[in-house]
């Protein structure tokens, strides 16, 4: 009995000694955790401004349909692979193994996909009666949703300053189509969610994901990778910053 009550003692004994050792590493290590925080937001706020200045310039080029300029702002190992026309072509949605998918799924679906020489040759697709059309970039596969601007949600910056996460408003307007109202015309305001993701090579803020364009259902999930096939994101910790801490101006 006296030894059971000894070694129960000393149980407790080495419970407390552990308890009173952890709460000395908490109450050191917090405030370093506390001073490594703010020590590095204000790094993290200039990358934000920097993040949404070249998210507008991706914007601005997406509404004034820019392919140079969309190409531009890919993650350098995708311009490697995908060309200004292959970007035109797809209206701004070709992945980087788009090829590799095409052959891979050509039993299923028996979709061509022609030669860059033939997307350089019809830099115009054809409407239904054959009449020429300019590509636009494609916001929707809903042809009747219309982008006119945006506002930042959220931006989402790692730890170690390489991938960051902006997730904007896309606003604008929505007309319903015309032959399900019977020739009616009927729009109203309409904004979809969306997330843009970058990565930092070489000192510059460029596109390394792509999420799905607007829709009627409103998600903007995952769409495929470019070019890195996720490469990092998943071990990444991020920090997130509030847009209203930031002087962002959408001009």
């Amino acid at each position: 009995m006296k030894t059971k009550q000894k070694e129960n003692f000393n149980l407790q004994l080495k419970r407390g000694f552990i308890t009173t050792i952890l709460g000395l590493l908490l109450s050191i290590s917090s405030p370093q955790l506390m001073y490594a925080k703010n020590a590095i937001t204000p790094q993290l706020n200039e990358e934000a401004q920097v993040l949404f200045d070249r998210e507008k310039q991706l914007f601005n080029a997406r509404i004034n349909v820019d392919w140079g300029e969309i190409h531009g702002l890919q993650h350098p190992e995708f311009r490697k692979k995908i060309s200004v026309d292959e970007i035109r072509y797809f209206e701004g949605w070709a992945a980087s193994d788009y090829r590799e998918k095409a052959k891979q799924n050509a039993h299923i679906s028996g979709a061509y996909v022609p030669s860059v020489d033939y997307m350089k040759k019809n830099v115009d697709k054809t409407d239904p009666l054959g009449f020429p059309v300019k590509r636009r970039y494609a916001w929707s596969g809903d042809p009747y949703i219309t982008i006119k601007t945006f506002s930042l949600e959220k931006i989402s910056i790692s730890t170690d300053g390489k991938y960051a996460k902006l997730k904007v408003m896309l606003k604008g307007r929505q007309r319903l189509n015309p032959a399900v109202v019977r020739g009616g015309h009927y729009e109203f305001p309409a904004q979809y969610p969306k997330t843009d993701y970058w990565e930092k090579v070489n000192g510059n803020w460029v596109i390394t994901l792509l999420s799905k364009p607007a829709h009627l259902s409103g998600t903007g999930e995952l769409y495929f990778f470019v070019p890195n096939n996720k490469s990092g994101w998943g071990k990444a910790e991020f920090v997130e910053i509030n847009p209203l801490d930031l002087k962002l101006s959408l001009k």
